[in-house]
């Protein structure tokens, strides 16, 4: 509609200052290939930005800083992790001020952080913790923050690595030591609030997936628990859901490095 009045102003103007319909055809035919230029080049600059990764809001849904309150917990998101466009430049931090205890405390952050594939991180790091605390409510947690498959995976090496009897084996520290701050020199007693730090994946770029009806995006803990850092973490959001969830996650749920006392939990 727009164009059809811009082409009849040109016209009009055209009109009055041309004697023959000739040079007003030129002109108007000018105009009009004018406009077609103006169009493709803002086509190819859309497309340009859409190749690099930059976000682009209105598709990507991305919120590149967050503050609010589930129950008794306080939760912060810094920096902007791009939900359908790979960008291996992005990294994003997580702060909390507790673990939940009940799964309704649970339920209330996952409504706000598992709309960002790095809450969803931290949610499955809560969830560790959650299940040392209490396996029966540690169990929930992980089912609402992973695909199914995960689930099962995740909690079968919960039930080995959570079990404080085999002093051996045992990692109950396994959600402190990927927050920030901790380390196994200090027992893994992390900063306050506790941090987690996500970055995208500077090799593996996002995958869409028939099987989990949604876009993989790969991503990585900063930790300081293993001799590699970086501890991969996979997350999708589902056709039809409104939050990420964890899909893939062995690293986090390797064996981190042992300390040497007791553990004073989070």
């Amino acid at each position: 509609m727009k164009a059809k009045f811009f082409l009849m102003a040109i016209a009009a103007i055209a009109l009055a200052g041309c004697g023959s319909t000739t040079q007003l055809g030129n002109k108007i035919t000018n105009a009009t290939n004018q406009m077609g230029k103006i169009a493709k080049e803002a086509q190819k600059i859309k497309d340009a930005v859409n190749q690099t990764g930059v976000m682009l809001p209105e598709r990507s849904g991305a919120q590149g800083s967050a503050n609010g309150t589930a129950g008794n917990i306080t939760f912060n998101i810094r920096g902007k992790i791009n939900h359908t466009n790979y960008n291996k430049n992005q990294s994003s931090s997580v702060s909390f001020s507790a673990i939940p205890t009940t799964i309704e405390e649970f339920e209330q952050l996952q409504q706000q952080l598992g709309k960002e594939p790095q809450g969803a991180v931290a949610l499955q790091i809560m969830a560790f913790e959650m299940y040392r605390k209490d396996p029966k409510l540690g169990e929930a947690a992980l089912k609402l923050n992973n695909t199914q498959t995960n689930y099962n995976s995740t909690r079968s090496r919960m039930k080995e690595i959570m079990n404080e009897s085999d002093t051996y084996y045992a990692r109950p520290y396994l959600a402190a030591a990927m927050l920030v701050g901790a380390k196994p020199e200090n027992g893994y007693t992390p900063s306050k609030p506790y941090t987690v730090k996500v970055r995208v994946h500077p090799v593996n770029k996002y995958q869409n997936s028939e099987i989990l009806e949604g876009t993989v995006l790969y991503l990585q803990i900063d930790a300081n628990g293993w001799d590699t850092n970086w501890r991969g973490v996979e997350v999708v959001r589902p056709e039809g859901t409104p939050y990420f969830v964890v899909s893939n996650c062995p690293a986090m749920y390797t064996q981190c490095k042992k300390i040497k006392g007791t553990y004073k939990g989070l």
